[in-house]
């Protein structure tokens, strides 16, 4: 009996220490439920964030704008520009890329924004930085040409549809080209640099190649009009808005320093003669083609770039 109750009291005597040092642990935090709400607020601030070197990366690419704007303009020998803009753009990636990713093309900017490459609070910095850039080109070149290179909107509305085709094209292309080679991580800084400079010239070419042609199937439609209409009509007749375009841009920054050609231009004249204004290629139809055609093309490399990994 007195072994029972000993085995007892020392059972009842554990059994509340067990008690007292449970009792004494603190008790166990609860997990912490981060809600629906908090983690939308933090991820939209992570991605309007803007980055710290953003005064570089504007720098940057107004500086590579104004010298793609000039190249693009001065080259006098046509044939040869899908060349020295394509170089001139892989210095330019070799220059400043690792600071802004060298952009200095608006069109660029919304196809990597569409894809997702890039913050939608850095787009309006970098917009403003490239068109500063050119209009930067404009005003060297009015100043070194005594006023001939102006901006002028008076065509700014004016929107062919075999136009916006062709920079579409010729943008998608580009930017197609653009994402491919950023994808291949085995290409190097050089490498990279190569392949969006020989897409640009590639885009260029085919541009080039294709203009030719809508601008004599515009010119062959007018002159049949004004075949109809010479018994009628009496006013001064004016030439289609294809024929006026010297080429695709893929670029409104540069559109903006780029020019239409006038009419004594069109009849052999090295130059617009005196009293006729040039109109900037910076119109609607640049526009609307160039932003369209990069958000297809980036996006149709995700596609297919999506597809091959998928099989």
């Amino acid at each position: 009996m007195a072994t029972k109750k000993a085995t007892k009291k020392a059972t009842t005597t554990k059994s509340a220490k067990t008690t007292v040092k449970k009792a004494a642990t603190p008790a166990a935090k609860a997990p912490v439920v981060k809600s629906e709400t908090t983690i939308t607020t933090k991820a939209v601030e992570s991605k309007n964030n803007l980055p710290k070197n953003l005064i570089n990366i504007v720098t940057a690419e107004a500086i590579g704008t104004f010298i793609l704007t000039m190249v693009a303009v001065l080259s006098t020998a046509y044939f040869m520009l899908p060349f020295y803009v394509g170089l001139t753009l892989v210095v330019m990636v070799l220059a400043v890329g690792a600071i802004s990713g060298t952009h200095i093309n608006p069109a660029v900017t919304f196809g990597l924004w569409s894809m997702r490459k890039i913050k939608t609070a850095l787009v309006p910095f970098y917009w403003l930085a490239q068109f500063l850039g050119a209009m930067a080109a404009v005003v060297l070149l009015g100043a070194f040409s005594g006023g001939s290179f102006a901006i002028q909107f008076g065509h700014f509305a004016e929107f062919s549809w075999s136009i916006f085709a062709l920079e579409l094209v010729g943008t998608a292309i580009f930017m197609f080209g653009i994402a491919a080679a950023l994808n291949r991580s085995d290409a190097g800084v050089v490498g990279k640099a190569v392949g969006i400079g020989m897409s640009l010239t590639i885009a260029l070419l085919v541009t080039s190649s294709i203009l030719p042609h809508i601008q004599r199937a515009a010119f062959a439609e007018y002159q049949k009009t004004q075949e109809q209409t010479t018994n009628t009509s009496t006013t001064t007749p004016t030439y289609p808005h294809e024929v006026y375009v010297s080429g695709a841009t893929l670029n409104p920054a540069v559109a903006l320093a780029v020019t239409e050609s006038t009419d004594s231009q069109l009849q052999g004249s090295s130059s617009a003669a005196d009293g006729e204004s040039t109109y900037t290629r910076l119109s609607l139809e640049v526009i609307l083609a160039t932003l369209i055609g990069a958000a297809i093309g980036g996006n149709l490399f995700l596609l297919v770039n999506y597809r091959s990994k998928e099989a």
